[in-house]
C-alpha cells in the first residue's frame, strides 16, 4: 500500500468488520485530506470542502478561517451581483399591462428572493468545471474542450496563456496553511513561468476585484511559510476574455494581515 488503503474495495471490507459506530468514525476519518504544515501542525479539510481545521498533536483539532471567508469581508461586489441576478430575474417575468394572481405575486416574490442562490450556484459549477479542466491541462494532458459557451472560450484564453508562457507546473489545487497567522485556503496553481516561481488565482468572473489580489498575497505569505519563495502572483478573470492582473504581493499580503486582523476583532464577540 502507498499512502493509505490500497483499493476501495479494501476499504468497503475493513468497514463490514467494524461495529457500525466504528465503522461510521472510519468512513468520516476517510472523508479528510491531511497535509503536514510547518511548525510541527498539520491541517485537515475534507474533500468537497466544508472547511479546514489544524492541530498540533492530532488529538485537539481547531477550525481556521479560509482565506477566501476572510476576504469575503469586502466583498460587497457580491451583494451588487445579487441584487442585479433578482433584478434580472423579475425583468423576465413581469410583463407590462399583465395583472398577476396574489398566488402568482406570491410565487415571484419567492423566486425573487431565490434568484442569487440559483446563479451563485450555476457560477460555482462552472467555476468547479474549469478548474478541473485547467487542472489536467496543467498537468500536460490534453483534455476535451468544454463544448458550451462561456466554459470553451474561457478554457480556449487559458490554454493560449498557459502554452505562451512555458508554463511549468509545481502544484495544483494544493490546500495551504500559515502557522503564524491561523489561515489556510487552497491554491490553484505554482508554477515556473519564464523562470519565474509564481502563484496563480483563476477566477471565472468578468474582472479582477481588489479581493482577488488579497487572496493571491495570503497563498504567497503560507508558501513562503512552507519555504516555497514565490516571486510574483497573477489573477486571471476569464469570463469576458482573459484579464491578467500582476499581483504586488508584499502589499496585498499585508493588506489580508489587516483584514484578518479584522476578521479575529469580529469573531471576539461571537464566542
Amino acid at each position: 500500500m502507498a499512502g493509505g488503503l490500497a483499493c476501495r474495495g479494501c476499504f468497503t471490507r475493513l468497514i463490514s468488520r467494524l461495529s457500525p459506530a466504528r465503522a461510521w468514525e472510519v468512513a468520516v476519518y476517510q472523508d479528510w485530506l491531511f497535509k503536514e504544515c510547518p511548525g510541527g501542525w498539520r491541517l485537515r479539510y475534507r474533500r468537497n470542502g466544508g472547511g479546514y481545521e489544524a492541530s498540533r498533536d492530532g488529538v485537539r483539532w481547531e477550525k481556521v478561517p479560509s482565506v477566501t471567508e476572510i476576504t469575503g469581508l469586502l466583498n460587497k461586489n457580491l451583494q451588487e451581483w445579487a441584487v442585479r441576478q433578482v433584478v434580472a430575474y423579475l425583468e423576465g417575468e413581469l410583463v407590462p399591462g399583465v395583472v398577476l394572481t396574489e398566488e402568482e405575486v406570491e410565487r415571484i416574490l419567492q423566486e425573487a428572493g431565490r434568484a442569487h442562490h440559483q446563479a451563485a450556484q450555476r457560477a460555482a459549477g462552472r467555476g468547479t468545471d474549469l478548474h478541473a479542466w485547467a487542472e489536467a491541462l496543467f498537468r500536460g494532458e490534453a483534455p476535451p474542450l468544454p463544448e458550451e459557451e462561456p466554459a470553451r472560450s474561457m478554457a480556449l484564453e487559458l490554454s493560449a496563456w498557459w502554452q505562451g508562457n512555458g508554463g511549468e507546473l509545481l502544484r495544483s489545487e494544493e490546500a495551504v496553511f500559515h502557522p503564524e497567522h491561523r489561515y489556510a485556503g487552497r491554491v490553484d496553481l505554482v508554477a515556473r513561468l519564464g523562470g519565474r516561481l509564481v502563484v496563480v488565482d483563476l477566477k471565472t468572473s468578468a474582472r479582477v476585484y481588489p479581493e482577488h489580489l488579497l487572496q493571491v498575497g495570503a497563498y504567497a505569505l503560507a508558501l513562503r511559510a512552507e519555504g516555497v519563495e514565490v516571486a510574483e502572483g497573477f489573477v486571471l478573470a476569464l469570463r469576458d476574455g482573459l484579464q491578467v492582473a500582476q499581483v504586488p504581493l508584499e502589499e496585498a499580503a499585508e493588506a489580508f494581515l489587516g483584514l484578518k486582523r479584522v476578521w479575529d476583532f469580529s469573531g471576539s464577540f461571537k464566542r
